[in-house]
């Protein structure tokens, strides 16, 4: 129950693009202070954020790296977001090493490319919450403690040329099996999505400026275990459109 608790939270913060963000409060000495941010997060369990300088949230982690984000599954209009799963990340934050920007900054603008605009502003840095603690509720009864050891999973196998390469492969040649997937998975119809990431937990597929993540059956330790999975996905897909005889 645990090992699926994990894997339900995991899945909720890949398949999620916001959260609340909570900084402990400069301006307010120490009250906590919520705000409402995108993310990106990689295989290992980090999270990424971009974000200005002069946003409160920001000038709050100079003096106190300590925070938390919030992310959940939101209910419809007469739901019970209660009966929703939800998960909270706890952690310090920290500026990504210079070293490492233009990698994880070409990455997050794939996923959201209205970010792309403030690459060039002096005022925005590329920031990271490593995560210490996790708090999961799945509904009624499925509530769990998540440590540091249990979150976080092993970096990729591949290298940043072979990742492009996949990425580039799917969208010059699979369009078609893209549009198959996500119309099972999430039943948008779309002749042209992209690949807009991918990691050995699943992809992201962009379409009508929406990232949708799609899990692999299993973590993928190599290219060509990513290879297999996809044509799994996209077998599956086919013949989900089938009509039966």
């Amino acid at each position: 129950m645990r090992e699926q608790a994990l894997s339900d939270a995991q899945k909720l913060v890949f398949k999620t693009h916001a959260g609340v963000m909570s900084t402990i409060s400069y301006n307010l000495k120490g009250y906590p202070f919520g705000s409402v941010t995108p993310y990106m997060c990689d295989e290992q369990g980090r999270i990424y954020f971009f974000i200005s300088d002069i946003a409160q949230h920001t000038k709050n982690l100079k003096h106190d790296s300590r925070m938390s984000l919030t992310i959940f599954d939101a209910a419809d209009d007469r739901g019970d977001q209660n009966e929703h799963g939800r998960v909270t990340l706890v952690g310090d934050a920290s500026v990504v090493p210079s070293e490492q920007t233009e990698v994880l900054l070409n990455k997050y603008i794939a996923l959201y490319p209205e970010a792309a605009s403030y690459r060039n502003a002096h005022d925005f840095q590329l920031w990271q919450l490593d995560v210490v603690r996790v708090r999961y509720i799945g509904g009624f009864g499925k509530i769990f403690w998540l440590e540091k050891d249990e979150w976080q999973s092993a970096a990729k196998s591949w290298d940043e040329d072979q990742e492009q390469s996949m990425i580039t492969h799917m969208n010059e040649d699979h369009q078609n099996a893209m549009a198959l997937i996500l119309a099972q998975h999430y039943c948008v119809s779309d002749n042209a999505p992209v690949m807009s990431g991918i990691l050995p937990q699943g992809f992201y597929i962009q379409s009508q400026q929406r990232n949708y993540f799609i899990s692999f059956e299993n973590v993928c330790e190599t290219p060509q275990a990513v290879r297999k999975a996809l044509v799994a996905l996209t077998t599956n897909a086919r013949n989900s459109t089938e009509e039966p005889a």
